[in-house]
């Protein structure tokens, strides 16, 4: 099977026949009702854009129920981390700002969990000088092309006057802002982490989203200028916008499996970001309850600003 470039697929298809994987699972169905049930104790929610970036932490799963709701495949159950469990939804959304956005309102609107942990994988501005397998916490997630592109050039969502989202008298337009208090926690968690191999650079600051993968550095060179951000992926800015209707805690945790420069598919790795993604976020998980009183300290789950 190749991607559409005719090079392998960045992710690799989920199991069943047709990959020579192992066949599916066997999984729930929830209605609405059932799956309030069955997620009504979850405390924290795992997002991941693929099966691949799912691996790691779906080992990390204790006697988890697999469930399919609205196409997409959720596990619900005990999430080991450190000394402690967590009951824990490992939802995988699909790719892009729509199924995350989609992925993530099913949950929030059938269960409260007290953080929303986003995990990946994620393109690395050229600029930054962070290499493959780096972790980056998003400080803001920005929808780095939504906007209006003019003969004068491209316009931000300042342009239209209408903001994306208004929450409690706060305005969003393209910038989805995290709370500082908890991404300033949960990075330092990440690096006092027991880690096997030489520790990983722990990078925070600005994420941008984008519906295409940026594969010409001159375009990346611009994203990165425009809004001063480490590295870009296809869901985060979905993320914190639902987390930020809902009111809930939200971390992004990635690491970089390319430099957004001319597309080189042969220097990307994938399952080795989404590996150390896995272990950076199962390290917050590990201190879960002492992350989250860094955000209760700061009183907000996030600002909009105008860019």
């Amino acid at each position: 099977m190749n991607g559409l470039d005719g090079q392998p697929p960045a992710f690799p298809p989920a199991g069943g026949p047709e990959s020579g994987g192992p066949p599916p699972p066997v999984c729930l169905r929830p209605d609405a009702g059932e799956l309030h049930v069955l997620v009504e104790d979850v405390e924290l929610a795992l997002l991941v854009a693929t099966t691949v970036e799912a691996g790691d932490l779906l080992d990390a799963m204790e006697a988890a129920d697999c469930l399919e709701v609205a196409t997409k495949r959720w596990w619900v159950g005990n999430l080991r981390a450190g000394g402690r469990r967590v009951r824990a939804a490992l939802v995988v959304s699909g790719y892009d700002r729509v199924n995350a956005a989609h992925a993530l309102t099913c949950l929030l609107a059938a269960g409260s969990p007290r953080l929303v942990l986003q995990v990946g994988v994620a393109g690395a501005f050229a600029a930054t000088g962070l290499e493959v397998r780096d972790v980056v916490l998003a400080s803001e997630e920005i929808y780095g092309d939504t906007g209006v592109l003019t003969p004068d050039g491209w316009e931000s969502t300042a342009t239209l006057r209408l903001p994306l989202a208004s929450v409690a008298g706060t305005d969003y337009w393209n910038t989805f802002r995290l709370d500082p208090g908890l991404v300033r926690r949960a990075a330092e968690v990440i690096e006092a982490a027991s880690w096997p191999e030489p520790p990983p650079r722990v990078a925070v600051g600005p994420c941008v989203t984008v519906s295409q993968v940026t594969g010409v550095q001159a375009e990346g060179d611009r994203l990165a200028t425009l809004w001063g951000a480490l590295a870009e992926s296809m869901e985060g800015a979905a993320a914190a916008h639902m987390c930020a209707l809902y009111s809930v805690p939200f971390l992004e945790v990635r690491a970089v499996s390319n430099l957004v420069v001319d597309r080189d598919r042969a220097a990307w790795d994938i399952p080795g970001a989404a590996a150390r993604a896995a272990r950076a976020a199962l390290a917050v998980c590990a201190r879960l309850d002492e992350v989250l009183v860094a955000w209760q300290g700061a009183g907000v789950p996030g600002e909009g600003i105008e860019p």
